[in-house]
This record gives structure tokens, C-alpha cells and sequence, in this order.
């Protein structure tokens, strides 16, 4: 959504996932952190510097009232050097997606210490975007694709064992591994692809906090629910 503020030429035309129980802080299985509150003064891997995973850490650190800076952030990259670092003890935890940590979880090499659904309630962790060429010249296709989206989304919530099946073959995961990444994760679903603007206001706050902005953008400017379905 910040590119668009820079000129990038398109808009966010769904919310599709809310709060980010995506996200979660694995520590060492056998280390010194047993509760958030030990996180304190912490080393914590996160992928980049400016990334929502390093903001969701400072978030966590500015609640906790330890300032902005009370948990040392350091940036790794991907997940392969952020679980490797902490193996090495070179950082005390790191953040990543739920279904990653909770395999190192199952081979031994983790504990998932939180995930960070409940520290942001308000938020939209995933969105859809459509370019203003795809807008104005494929308005149709994109209201099909929306729909499409959505009905997708109803399916699951509805099937879950069908949802499972699909989605373990996809991640090569076991059934109660997948059966527990889906209970962790459709409630973050949007069924309506709505922008809940209490949401979009921790965003243009969030873009100041991750220095990708100066200042709060008109969040106005970024999004649309012209292409939604009416119902």
C-alpha cells in the first residue's frame, strides 16, 4: 500500500485475512525464555529490517512497555537463516509463519513461545491488489475473480476436511499438522473482502513506524470495494 503513495500504479481492491495469526516467535527448546516477559533486552531474528515481522517485535516490545527498542531486532533474511541462527544461539528467537515453526516445533528443533494474533486485533495482513489498467479495462474479470476468491473462502470454512486434504498435499504436511494450521488460521479470513477502517489506520501508522512513509497516507487513496460483490 506505501507504493501506491510512490506512484505505483494500482489499489487494494480486498481485504482478505485480518489480524496476523500468521505470524508467530519460536525460542530454542531448551533455552532460558519460558515467557514472553523474558523476551526482554532479547536477541529476535526477523527477516528484514522495515518487514512486518521486525514492526510486529517492536509492537510487542512497545506493549510490554519496554520502549520501541526494548527487544534487539536483528534482520537474517529467509526462514532457512533465521532457524539456523537460532540453533547456533546467535539470536535468543525469531518470527515467522505459523505452518514453518510449527514443523521445527514437531522435529524438535523450536518452542512456539506466541503468535502475534492477539497483539495487533486490528489489521489486514493480506490484501488483494488490481492494477489501474486491469480496473479500467477488465473491470468484469476482476469482479469474477473477487467473487471467485470469496466463494473459495466459504468453501473452507465449510469443509474442513476437504480444505485439509487439499492443503497437507500442498505443504507436505500430516493431517494433524494441516488440521491445526487450518484451526489456527480460517479465522483470519475475511468472508466479505471489506476494509475495516480501525484496520487501515494501524497500517498508515505502521508505514511512519517502518520508516516506508514520512508521514500517515489518505488511506482513501489506496483502496476500493467498487469491484466486491454487492452482498
Amino acid at each position: 500500500m506505501s507504493g501506491i503513495v510512490k506512484g505505483v500504479p494500482v489499489k487494494a481492491v480486498a481485504a482478505t485475512a485480518g489480524r496476523p495469526l500468521l505470524i508467530a516467535l519460536m525460542v530454542r527448546p531448551d533455552g532460558t525464555i519460558k515467557t514472553v516477559d523474558d523476551l526482554k533486552g532479547r536477541r529476535v531474528g526477523v527477516t528484514t529490517t522495515n518487514s512486518l515481522t521486525a514492526w510486529l517485535v517492536s509492537q510487542l516490545s512497545m506493549q510490554k512497555g519496554w520502549g520501541p527498542d526494548g527487544i534487539a531486532v536483528t534482520p537474517l533474511g529467509a526462514i532457512p537463516g533465521l532457524l539456523a541462527a537460532l540453533m547456533m544461539m546467535q539470536v535468543d528467537a525469531f518470527v515467522a509463519d505459523i505452518s514453518t515453526l510449527q514443523r521445527a516445533e514437531e522435529a524438535g528443533e523450536g518452542k512456539i513461545l506466541l503468535t502475534f494474533g492477539d497483539l495487533v486485533p486490528d489489521f489486514h495482513i493480506h490484501v488483494i491488489f488490481a492494477t489501474d489498467k486491469a480496473m479500467a479495462q477488465k473491470p468484469e474479470a476482476l469482479r469474477g475473480f473477487l467473487k471467485g476468491w470469496l466463494e473459495t473462502i466459504a468453501f473452507m470454512r465449510k469443509n474442513k476436511r476437504q480444505t485439509v486434504e487439499i492443503a497437507q498435499e500442498v505443504m507436505g504436511t500430516d493431517t494433524d499438522t494441516t488440521s491445526d494450521i487450518y484451526a489456527e488460521l480460517m479465522p483470519m479470513f475475511s468472508d466479505t473482502g471489506r476494509f475495516d477502517p480501525k484496520a487501515l489506520a494501524v497500517l498508515s501508522k505502521s508505514f511512519v513506524e517502518m520508516k516506508t512513509l514520512p508521514e500517515e497516507p489518505d488511506v482513501s487513496r489506496l483502496t476500493t470495494e467498487a469491484f466486491l460483490p454487492k452482498n
